[in-house]
C-alpha cells in the first residue's frame, strides 16, 4: 500500500482548508486509502501532483459543510520543492469550493466519512484521467499549447476539468449512498466506517458498472419487517423465567435452603423450582430463484432483483443463510451469503444480482430440484424458497411436492403478470403480481 511505503518518511503538513490544521498520521492514512482506491480504479499509478495531502484536502472539501481556503496559509512562502505541490492543492480546492456542482454532491457526503471517501476517490480518478487526456491532446497539438496551463486561460481549463469530474462524481456518490443505506443495520458493526473500509473500491465499481441504481430505486422506502425470533427450551440457554420440575442442572438457588427431606420429596415429585432457559430456534436458509428468461427483460427483471435484495436484508437480519440463483433453460451458479458475513461478501452478492441480464428459455422444475438439493446439503430447520417467474412451464406437482418435503422447504411462488396452476398446487404461498411496485415487494418479503 502507498501508506505503508511512505509512513516512516512522512512529515506532517498543513491542510489548505481553514480549520483542518495539521494533516496527522490518521488523516494521512485516510488520504492514502483514497489514492489507493483511485489508482486501482484508474488501473495505473496516479501522477506525482496527486499526493496524500491533496487527497485529504479533497476529502474535507466534500465532508465539511462549508469548506473555505485558508487564506493566511496560502500566503506563506513554502520551500521551492514543495511549491508545485502546494499550488496544485490550492488550485484543486479553490476550483472545488467555487463550483456549483459541489453543492449537488454535498447532500450525500457532508459528515459522512464513507461517502466522502468514495466521492474523493471517484473525483481524483476522474480528474487525473481528464487532465491526462488534455495533456496528451496538448502534446499532439504542437508547441503552441504548452503554455496554456499558465495564466487565466489555463485556470479556466483546469476549472472546466474539475466541473467535468464533479458532474460524473454525483451519480457515483448517490448510488454509493443508496448502497450504504441498503447495507447499514444488517448486523453489529455493519454500518461502521471500519466495516466498509475494505469494500469501498467494490462499492464504487458497483455504483459505476451495473444496474444497481435501478434495483435500489425499486426498494426505496421498503422497510423489511422485523420478525421476532422463535425460541425453544434449552437447558443451557438464557433465563426467561421460572418453572417447576426435576432437572437439577436448572435448580433455583432458593431450593438449597429447603430441609433435606422436603427437598428429596419435591425432587421425587418433580416439584422443585427451576430456572426456565430458552435459546433461539434456528431457521433454514432463504433461497431465491429468479427467472431470467427472455420474457423477463426490462422492468420485470429489475423488480425481481429488488425483491432478492430485500430478501437478502431479511435473511441477514434474521441470522439466516441466503442463496440466490438465476435460471432460464438451465440453472446458473448460486451466490450465497452466510449470517454475519463481512460487508465485502454482501457487496459481492449485490454485484451478482445487479449484473445478470435477461435472456433464454424457462425450466422451473430443474431450478426447484437444484434449490432443494442445495438445501438438503445445508441441513437445518424449515427453509423458504422464493420463486419469481412470469412464465408458463409444465411441471410434475407430485414429484416437486415430494422434493420440497424431503428438503423441509416451503415454496413461496411469485408470478409476475402470469399464472401457473401447477405451481399453485404445491406452493405454501402463491402470489400473482400485477403492478411492479414497492408495496408488492413488501408483501413478498413479509413472511415468518
Amino acid at each position: 500500500m502507498r501508506w505503508a511505503e511512505t509512513r516512516r518518511s512522512y512529515k506532517p503538513k498543513r491542510s489548505v482548508i481553514a480549520g483542518v490544521g495539521l494533516i496527522d498520521e490518521v488523516r494521512a492514512y485516510r488520504g492514502s486509502r483514497i489514492l489507493d482506491i483511485a489508482s486501482k480504479l484508474a488501473g495505473r499509478p496516479l501522477p506525482k501532483p496527486f499526493t496524500v495531502e491533496l487527497a485529504v484536502d479533497v476529502f474535507y472539501s466534500f465532508n465539511l459543510p462549508m469548506p473555505i481556503v485558508d487564506v493566511e496559509f496560502a500566503k506563506r512562502q513554502e520551500p521551492q520543492e514543495e511549491l508545485e505541490e502546494l499550488q496544485m492543492r490550492l488550485q484543486v480546492v479553490s476550483a472545488l469550493t467555487s463550483s456549483s456542482n459541489l453543492w449537488r454532491v454535498k447532500p450525500y457526503t457532508v459528515a459522512d466519512t464513507v461517502t466522502s471517501i468514495v466521492a474523493s476517490a471517484s473525483f481524483i480518478e476522474r480528474l487525473s484521467r481528464i487532465l491526462s487526456q488534455e495533456s496528451s491532446g496538448g502534446s499532439r497539438g504542437g508547441e503552441g499549447r504548452k503554455d496554456e496551463g499558465k495564466g487565466s486561460r489555463g485556470e479556466s481549463r483546469f476549472q472546466d476539468a474539475v466541473e467535468k469530474a464533479l458532474e460524473q462524481v454525483e451519480g457515483d456518490v448517490k448510488t454509493a449512498k443508496d448502497i450504504k443505506r441498503a447495507l447499514s443495520g444488517l448486523g453489529a458493526g455493519k454500518g461502521s466506517v471500519l466495516a466498509f473500509d475494505e469494500s469501498m473500491e467494490e462499492v464504487l465499481r458497483l455504483a459505476r458498472d451495473t444496474d444497481i441504481s435501478k434495483v435500489l430505486e425499486k426498494i426505496e422506502g421498503v422497510k423489511v419487517p422485523a420478525v421476532r425470533s422463535r425460541v425453544e427450551r434449552y437447558s443451557k440457554g438464557w433465563i426467561e423465567g421460572v418453572e417447576v420440575g426435576g432437572d437439577l442442572e436448572r435448580l433455583h438457588y432458593s431450593q438449597l435452603a429447603l430441609p433435606w427431606d422436603y427437598f428429596l420429596a419435591s425432587f421425587a415429585d418433580s416439584k422443585l423450582l427451576l430456572y426456565k432457559r430458552v435459546t433461539t430456534k434456528s431457521k433454514g436458509p432463504i433461497y431465491v430463484l429468479m427467472d431470467k428468461s427472455g420474457s423477463m427483460v426490462g422492468a420485470k427483471i429489475d423488480w425481481a432483483r429488488a425483491v432478492a435484495v430485500a430478501l437478502l436484508r431479511k435473511s441477514t437480519m434474521e441470522g439466516r443463510r441466503f442463496y440466490a440463483r438465476f435460471f432460464d433453460s438451465i440453472t446458473h451458479p448460486p451466490v450465497s451469503v452466510k449470517p454475519n458475513s463481512r460487508v465485502s461478501e454482501i457487496v459481492s452478492a449485490l454485484s451478482y444480482l445487479a449484473r445478470v441480464k435477461a435472456g433464454g428459455g424457462t425450466d422451473i422444475s430443474r431450478a426447484l430440484i437444484t434449490a432443494c438439493e442445495d438445501i438438503v446439503k445445508e441441513g437445518g430447520n424449515v427453509s423458504d424458497i422464493v420463486l419469481i417467474s412470469d412464465g408458463e412451464d409444465r411441471i410434475s406437482p407430485e414429484l416437486l411436492s415430494k422434493t420440497l418435503n424431503k428438503a423441509n422447504a416451503r415454496l413461496h411462488t411469485v408470478m409476475i403478470q402470469g399464472h401457473n396452476v401447477y405451481l399453485k398446487q404445491i406452493s405454501y404461498r402463491y402470489m400473482a403480481v400485477r403492478k411492479l411496485e414497492a408495496k408488492e415487494i413488501l408483501k413478498v418479503v413479509d413472511f415468518t
